[in-house]
């Protein structure tokens, strides 16, 4: 990255340090009194060998030592305060930085997680968020602290010997080359190992989520040997680090010691001859080692900001990311649903890709109707379904509720008309309270225990240990699929929406559960308008309509006998589906896949 490039993206990040700009400017205030306090002592050298130890004036001895435990006394009070208000500082601003991006994410469509791993999202937000933490806080400190203090140890050097302070100075603009070397470096390693991490993490969530696949399949020893090439990966970045961190500070020692060493050859030729004294060489040398310490600390807070700049530029590139679905600057809200959902002529076509998921989708889904998605792999129907909520944009046509397209109303007012229910099952590790509660505040423990009962879920919930108290675990993981799926369910019927969106939900259920799981669906889709995705064709024969997609086209529609007399694509999936009497559990268990 180009220096100016550099500079704007450490503009931008330092931006966020403006909401506290009070506790900033009290910091640099104890770093200037902490600054001038270390000049003091290096100045008082010169009395107290000049005057005090030669006789000269005795009272000094007894003065300047409680002068310099009061300005011990001061440092120490000022290097609290810095520290304190840089700290508090720092952290308020990672707090700030990471609710900024979870919120960035949180708004973002479908489609951007469609292309985005897990994993690498996860750690943006942890591992370097954390990284920035130094470059706002622990490097804006030094650069400050140090800065201040170099300024007030060279008035203290200029002034006590300016011809020795020249000549010390002459190593600094050697010093320039390695930081600015090594920063390069730092900036590069960080990048590469932020990338490691983030693959690292991809296939950590990965593994963990489907444990029981690894287990299943005997690939313990096969992730394990994955695992083992990330981590590896990310080591060597890792060490790439500490080997720049290594090599800064014995150069910057070495350019230190050709300056120490220049000014005690000069100096003590100047001593020796009587132009000028000894005093003044202790403390001249006193504040030159002062004033180098705070050099090589520019060093490594120039390593940390690099650090911080390459994961600024990872977290500032998901946060540029467009939000694809927003709402309208005079978006309206829908009024309750009562009339139709009207798509007309609408086409889609992801970001990226050549061929449109969606072409020319035309068809009304009148209020109080059952509308069925039909079609094989591919064919479109989820991406359908997730249009109506907005969860992606169409990106031709439009979609109509009641005749209003939904891209010029709020996206709140529009999903609170909608429920959904897929057959990927959601709950988050929370109460099965709040899970069934899920998006309503106050809700009565009566009217989610007559949902619970009604989604034939309330007799298991009082089965567990505390009730609707229960925690689920991470993904419902204490809960069984046909009960995980009656929570969903329940979930709906307690948002009680006019149109629900459901991904039929009894496939890999054992015939009990689905029993269950079907009455309920039934219940939840009366006096509903209801857009189904076909799982089993055995379960839409009764439905209104039913609309068949091909290649993201739709070829047919109407009601189930009708589409049987007419043959074409229903026919023949219906067929494949049946070849087998309906009561086998093969045919139910092996052909789903062609039709989500």
């Amino acid at each position: 990255m180009k220096i100016n490039a550099s500079t704007a993206l450490y503009r931008r990040l330092l931006a966020f340090l403006l909401p506290y700009k009070g506790r900033l400017g009290i910091a640099v205030s104890c770093m200037v009194v902490l600054a001038a306090c270390t000049a003091a002592v290096a100045w008082m050298l010169k009395p107290v060998l000049d005057e005090a130890l030669s006789g000269k004036n005795q009272e000094l001895i007894y003065i300047i030592p409680l002068v310099i435990i009061g300005l011990y006394l001061i440092k120490g009070i000022a290097y609290f305060g810095q520290a304190y208000m840089m700290g508090y500082i720092g952290q308020r601003v990672i707090y700030d930085l990471r609710n900024m991006l979870y919120e960035r994410l949180t708004s973002q469509s479908l489609a951007f997680f469609s292309h985005r791993k897990t994993g690498e999202l996860l750690a943006r937000l942890s591992y370097d968020v954390t990284l920035v933490q130094g470059a706002v806080s622990t490097a804006v400190t030094a650069l400050m602290r140090d800065a201040i203090s170099i300024v007030f140890l060279l008035a203290v050097v200029f002034i006590q010997d300016w011809i020795l302070a020249l000549i010390a100075m002459l190593v600094f603009p050697a010093v320039i080359y390695p930081i600015a070397r090594f920063g390069r470096k730092m900036r590069h390693a960080t990048l590469d190992g932020q990338a490691s991490m983030g693959e690292l993490t991809s296939l950590l969530e990965e593994t963990v989520g489907g444990i029981r696949v690894v287990k299943a399949f005997g690939m313990e020893a096969y992730e394990q040997g994955r695992f083992r090439k990330f981590t590896g990966d990310f080591l060597a970045h890792q060490l790439k680090v500490f080997r720049v961190h290594a090599l800064s500070f014995p150069i910057m020692e070495l350019l230190a010691g050709f300056g120490i060493a220049g000014v005690l050859f000069y100096g003590g030729i100047r001593v020796a001859s009587g132009e000028t004294t000894a005093g003044t060489l202790v403390s001249f040398l006193a504040a030159l080692l002062m004033l180098y310490e705070p050099v090589k600390r520019l060093s490594r807070a120039n390593n940390e900001i690099q650090q911080g700049l390459a994961s600024a530029e990872r977290i500032f590139e998901v946060m540029d990311e467009p939000i694809h679905v927003q709402d309208k600057s005079d978006a309206t809200e829908l009024a309750s649903f009562s009339e139709s959902i009207r798509f007309e002529n609408v086409g889609l076509q992801y970001p990226g890709s050549e061929q449109k998921v969606l072409d020319q989708v035309d068809f009304t889904v009148t209020s109080g109707q059952v509308v069925a998605l039909v079609g094989r792999s591919g064919a479109g129907k989820t991406s359908l379904a997730n249009l109506v909520p907005r969860f992606i944009d169409a990106t031709e046509g439009r979609i109509l509720v009641d005749g209003v397209d939904i891209r010029d109303v709020s996206q709140q007012s529009l999903r609170n008309q909608i429920a959904l229910v897929t057959q990927e099952i959601i709950l988050f590790n929370d109460t099965i309270l709040n899970n069934i509660a899920y998006g309503l505040e106050d809700v009565d423990l009566k009217r989610v225990e007559e949902v619970a009962r009604a989604a034939n879920a309330h007799e298991f919930i009082e089965r567990l240990p505390d009730g609707y108290n229960t925690l689920v675990g991470e993904r419902g993981a204490i809960l069984s699929g046909g009960q995980r799926q009656r929570l969903s369910l329940a979930r709906a019927l307690l948002k009680d929406s006019p149109i629900l969106i459901l991904d039929e939900a009894t496939s890999a259920l054992d015939t009990e559960s689905e029993r269950l799981v079907q009455q309920a669906i039934d219940l939840l889709m009366q006096n509903r308008t209801v857009i189904v995705i076909a799982h089993r064709l055995s379960t839409i024969r009764d439905a209104d309509c039913i609309v068949v997609l091909d290649k993201g086209k739709v070829v047919q529609s109407g009601k189930h006998d009708v589409l049987l007399e007419e043959g074409g694509i229903y026919a023949e999936l219906y067929q494949l589906q049946f070849s087998e009497p309906e009561s086998s559990e093969v045919a139910q268990s092996e052909t789903p896949e062609l039709l989500i």
